[in-house]
């Protein structure tokens, strides 16, 4: 994990205000009785966070899956994500969530925490979090496939670390380095009320499509509310 920030910190070229936080998740009483999620908050530290993976310490649950659920949603709803922040999470396991099929599964029916694949998926959205996921074992491909798509991310097994590195990289890319160009966008929106698109096209001559572009990236990112 961390050899992937740490490429994606010195071999992208542009300049990140980078943050890592960390939660893990393990699963539910009775099948485990220490805790089902904990958060490591934000820290623009790597060394910090590599002494935080350092000390983890994995305790296998009686079954199988995983709260995987919680463990997203306690990534969306407690830690202090920054407001206009490019939000992106990796989902790192080898166990899938509960209620997915697995043989074995203590809670057949589903997560104990009540949600299902899709109402993970719609939290993941709603706080603007693009999600990757890296499968450990072949049984999370279907559940961790379904969870990293459906908000705009990828699936990646352990042998293709290099193509995660390479993926995410790419929308950080588009992310920033059009930033300057993103900046003139929006200080013409805040400063005429009236905006079209068509406008700002001629104003700052460039085509639709980049202007279109851009929009998109400062609505993600909620820098557009109110204009």
């Amino acid at each position: 994990m961390m050899s992937m920030l740490e490429s994606l910190v010195t071999e992208t070229d542009i300049s990140m205000d980078l943050r890592v936080a960390i939660v893990e998740y393990r699963d539910h009483p009775p099948q485990e009785d220490t805790f089902i999620t904990k958060v490591h908050r934000f820290s623009g530290s790597l060394s910090h966070a590599q002494q935080t993976i350092d000390n983890l310490k994995p305790n296998g649950g009686g079954d199988s899956p995983e709260a995987v659920f919680d463990g997203l949603q306690t990534a969306c709803d407690q830690l202090e994500w920054r407001s206009h922040a490019r939000r992106l999470a990796i989902l790192v396991g080898d166990a899938p969530p509960h209620g997915t099929g697995e043989r074995g599964d203590f809670f057949p029916d589903g997560c104990p925490c009540g949600l299902t694949l899709h109402q993970t998926t719609a939290i993941v959205e709603d706080n603007n979090v693009i999600l990757f996921a890296l499968g450990l074992t072949r049984s999370v491909e279907e559940s961790f496939g379904q969870l990293a798509i459906l908000t705009g991310g990828e699936y990646f097994s352990a042998r293709q670390v290099d193509a995660a590195i390479l993926s995410i990289k790419n929308v950080l890319l588009v992310e920033f380095n059009d930033l300057a160009f993103d900046h003139q966008v929006l200080d013409h929106c805040l400063n005429h009320v009236d905006w079209t698109i068509d406008a700002l096209c001629l104003v700052l001559d460039n085509p639709r499509g980049r202007v279109s572009a851009s929009l998109s990236r400062l609505g993600r990112r909620g820098l557009l509310t109110g204009t």
